[in-house]
């Protein structure tokens, strides 16, 4: 007879019953379904659902063999799974269904013609959808959606990009189609695997996409032209995907990371490693089997947060777990073995330790968040994010407020840059249109002089812009755009941030 506190046991793989319902079979056969189909998990017979406590089974023996009557009936394949029975003490006596995961995928409740597949999501078990159902399938096979072939040949795609990173990283020349092969990007007959379409120069498969938003504000919709940045990526390598997501995390922070030699400095906004492991991780693991989705890239005043469409692999919620001790389980196996030998990520599974070690010594802390439909990872912008020890001292000290009021003297500031937290947006409007752009009056023709109005309008001397930015606000080209911003920065308008991100300049 066992012995252990049920309370042990992780809620969203432990299910609750206070009695074995043999008139209503599905009500617990649908969860055995799912465990198994999932990474298994308990039933516990004898105890209130909500509350947990022990009430007991009065005929254990005979409640044990209708279990296993009803699981040889109805769920097939039959699962793995072992029945025993918990001394509660004080005569209670419950009982543990523990049903294994796999590897028989997909595991049916079966009834009356009716064949449901059941996973399990949260602490919740639901009827498998169409997608979730084939990636199961492809599970029982040993197969996984990237390994698939499809239609195209090799005649009418290339590789280019992903034959010069190999040799960059081997000194090697990718032999094609051997290597090819062998990696599991091409089937044996010359056709190209879902793998090599997301690897390929062309990025054949239509939903391998990123889009990438700088808005203005903390959320989006805060406040009008919210959008201050905004590319498409598709079309492309999942290298090349990686590469221009990249480049936008930097070119729209305010302290990017910065690169030396062959070394990165890390005193920025976002942590390269985190940025890094972040979007690799969205690129390899998202689920391509649904239509019409990609990968958002939004950064906000105060983090940058990266959502890749579908839930972790075992229907779990990233949220419910050690975030030091989640299992390491990959969707696309082989996009995650070339970036493995790319040396674009670790096969250790170590991803997000590394990420919350690039937070050390910050009070807010990176968040993970996930359900069936999505995995979001939030970064906080470092830049703003208040140090560990700070955060401390705010709470021990109670009478801060009352330390930082400042009296109706103090606020009457001398600098007028000083006065943007004291008086509303529309204080530096006034002031842009009423000294700025009339100093620009005669060097600017007046539709140009409306656009750098509208450009300052979005922007402010809060944000960063580039030259892409200008063109698009202003109709013109991005060469056009360039003699406008020389321009701007003879007269002291703007600055230069960075290479290629400028901003406004307040001149008192």
């Amino acid at each position: 007879m066992k012995q252990f506190n049920v309370r042990d046991i992780e809620a969203t793989r432990c299910d609750y019953k206070v009695s074995l319902e043999t008139g209503r079979p599905k009500s617990w056969l649908k969860t055995v379904s799912a465990f198994a189909n999932g990474t298994g998990g308990h039933i516990l017979f004898g105890y209130e659902d909500k509350t947990h406590e022990p009430k007991g089974i009065k005929d254990v023996q005979e409640t044990v063999s209708k279990i296993t009557e009803l699981i040889s009936a109805r769920i097939s394949p039959i699962p793995r799974y072992e029945i025993d029975a918990i001394d509660e003490g004080a005569g209670i006596v419950c009982i543990d269904l523990d049903t294994s995961g796999g590897p028989a995928y997909p595991y049916y409740y079966i009834h009356e013609g009716t064949k449901e597949a059941y996973v399990r999501h949260g602490d919740q078990s639901v009827r498998a959808t169409d997608i979730e159902l084939n990636n199961l399938i492809l599970k029982g096979q040993n197969r996984t959606f990237d390994s698939l072939p499809t239609p195209t040949k090799l005649t009418d795609i290339s590789f280019t990009l992903l034959s010069a990173t190999f040799k960059r990283e081997y000194g090697e020349d990718l032999l094609i189609p051997r290597d090819l092969i062998s990696m599991g990007l091409l089937s044996d007959d010359n056709c190209v695997t879902n793998a090599g379409l997301l690897l390929s120069d062309q990025g054949a498969l239509k939903q391998s996409k990123i889009v990438c938003t700088r808005w203005k504000g903390k959320t989006k919709g805060e406040v009008d032209e919210d959008a201050l940045d905004d590319q498409e990526y598709s079309e492309c390598s999942l290298l090349t995907l990686l590469t221009n997501a990249e480049a936008f995390i930097r070119n729209n922070s305010r302290k990017p990371w910065t690169i030396r030699g062959m070394r990165r400095e890390e005193n920025s906004d976002y942590p390269y490693k985190a940025v890094r492991e972040v979007l690799v991780n969205a690129l390899i693991h998202r689920d391509y089997q649904i239509i019409g989705t990609e990968v958002h890239v939004d950064i906000f005043d105060d983090r940058l947060e990266i959502v890749s469409p579908g839930g972790m692999m075992n229907g779990s919620r990233i949220q419910d777990l050690d975030l030091r001790h989640v299992p390491s389980i990959r969707r696309n196996e082989i996009v995650s073995d070339v970036f493995s030998r790319l040396h674009l990520m670790e096969r250790r599974g170590s991803g997000i330790g590394r990420i919350l070690n690039s937070y050390t010594g910050f009070y807010e802390q990176p968040v993970f968040e996930s359900n069936e439909y999505f995995f979001m990872v939030s970064l906080p912008n470092r830049g703003v994010a208040q140090p560990a020890q700070m955060e401390l001292q705010l709470e021990e000290d109670a009478t801060f407020e009352e330390k930082i009021q400042l009296s109706p003297e103090k606020m009457q500031l001398s600098d007028p840059k000083a006065q943007q937290s004291a008086f509303s947006d529309d204080w530096e409007l006034k002031y842009f249109h009423d000294v700025v752009i009339k100093e620009l009056e005669g060097s600017f023709r007046g539709k140009t002089l409306e656009k750098i109005e509208e450009l300052f309008s979005r922007y402010r001397y809060s944000y960063t812009f580039n030259r892409s930015n200008i063109a698009e606000l202003f109709g013109i080209t991005e060469n056009r755009a360039s003699g406008i911003i020389k321009d701007l920065i003879e007269k002291g308008i703007i600055v230069k941030i960075k290479n290629g991100v400028y901003s406004f300049s307040f001149r008192k």
